[in-house]
């Protein structure tokens, strides 16, 4: 976990033990400032999945809101197992004959948060089924207001403690609410006006019959076959006129595998709004830039290049890092426009060519960028990693700007192997030492 993570993690809990310690006894402020934090962390989760517009801009962009949602759902549980194993419920509760009720409830709400962490953490767990089970977070966080307004608790009616777990029982209510509307809510039907395959991927335009509603270049929307209960999947926006939108997509999972293979003209699709805070610069007004693309990386910028008009405003730095040109399906289309925008300057890098990426060569072009430059990344990990640490190493300090498109963020098989083998060792240590004990004995 890194430091700054772990420090906010560690004031969240803080907060919750100051909120509630003035008004328990001694030995029920640990568990009723868990049970306060797990209410509160599940609440503030399903104002993000929401998916507000005022806090999507408050936190930085739905990426950003699904990183902190994340965290939030690890803090949401280890409040309510903290809760579950010290509380001792007494007192008369708000009403008495439901108190037992409340208590059972409670129990419920924790299973099911346990094996809805559980469910997030592992990769293996085909991805319909694991957005599936999200949903069923609304009638735990249900069950878990009821039991913090209902079971025996030494909390009084009226303090300040039971007026923000009530507020927050209200908003994580009305958030789910609002998730299943936007649920119900029909998408825009679009039809698939042109598909070109490429090694790798697929790029295909998508043409409404009324117009669109706006996008700025770098947001992102979702996609989804016109049938029940179809899959909605992210995809960044490469382009697009008033009545039509671009993508370019490459085959990475079962999903867009089936999607590249299948996908044809005259295909109807479901297609969401323009949605993200990833969002470069384009007008004579901006800041000197330097846009990093790595494979399908280049759909934020395609859409950016696309809205640009040739001026003699600062200079932006195209870095395009691609495995091959057969790979790169756009690369014709990003170099025709970069010819017509002399504030652009494109750097193709091909994982053919002799010299490739490498920190020097990319410190060689960095250097060369004013002071105040600003740095849009979209690629893979490593290659974002090695760009801030180049950005580093010459000295600068413009801002970076970039976002993680694996909302999921689940642990995969290699992942827990390396998590758990130390615990599997640790435990079986135990095991010997006790064996010894009693041999001994």
């Amino acid at each position: 976990m890194p430091r700054k993570t772990l420090l906010r993690v560690a004031g969240l809990i803080a907060v919750h033990i100051a909120l509630v310690a003035p008004f328990v006894p001694l030995s029920s402020i640990l568990p009723a400032g868990l049970g306060a934090l797990s209410m509160t962390a599940m609440a503030a989760s399903l104002v993000l999945a929401a998916r507000w517009r005022l806090v999507d801009r408050l936190t930085g962009g739905p990426d950003k809101s699904y990183g902190a949602h994340r965290w939030l759902g690890i803090c949401a549980l280890g409040g309510a197992l903290g809760h579950w194993a010290l509380a001792d419920f007494s007192g008369p509760g708000l009403v008495p004959f439901l108190a037992d009720g409340a208590e059972g409830a409670g129990t419920i709400a924790a299973t099911g948060l346990i094996v809805m962490t559980a469910a997030a953490m592992v990769r293996a767990i085909p991805y319909h089924l694991w957005k599936a089970s999200h949903m069923v977070m609304g009638p735990i966080f249900v069950l878990g207001a009821f039991h913090t307004l209902f079971v025996a608790s030494p909390l009084s009616l009226g303090t300040l403690p039971w007026a923000v777990m009530a507020l927050a029982s209200v908003l994580g209510c009305l958030a789910w609410a609002q998730t299943l509307w936007r649920k119900a809510t029909p998408s825009r039907l679009v039809r698939v006006a042109s598909v070109a395959r490429f090694e790798g991927g697929v790029d295909v335009t998508l043409r409404a019959e009324a117009p669109l509603p706006r996008f700025r270049p770098g947001q992102f929307s979702t996609l989804a076959w016109n049938e029940a209960r179809a899959e909605a999947h992210p995809f960044t926006i490469a382009g697009g006129t008033e009545t039509e939108r671009r993508f370019v997509i490459r085959a990475a999972g079962d999903w867009t595998d089936a999607f590249m293979r299948d996908v044809t003209e005259g295909d109807q699709l479901r297609l969401g709004r323009g949605v993200g805070r990833f969002l470069p610069q384009t007008g004579r007004a901006r800041s000197e830039q330097v846009w990093v693309a790595g494979g399908v990386g280049i759909t934020p910028f395609l859409a950016a290049l696309e809205k640009m008009e040739p001026d003699q405003g600062p200079r932006v730095t195209l870095l395009y890092y691609i495995r091959s040109r057969e790979s790169a399906g756009v690369l014709c289309d990003v170099e025709r426009r970069v010819l017509q925008l002399p504030q652009v300057h494109l750097h193709v890098i091909c994982d053919a060519d002799v010299a490739g990426l490498n920190p020097d060569r990319l410190a060689d072009i960095l250097r060369k960028t004013g002071d105040g430059t600003q740095v849009y990344l979209c690629g893979p990990e490593g290659l974002k990693n090695m760009i801030v640490a180049t950005w580093a190493a010459v000295g600068k300090s413009g801002r970076i700007h970039s976002e993680r498109f694996d909302f999921r963020g689940a642990y995969g098989l290699s992942e827990l192997i390396y998590l758990g083998k130390p615990m599997v060792t640790a435990a079986s240590d135990l095991i010997a030492r006790q064996r010894t004990r009693l041999a001994g004995s």
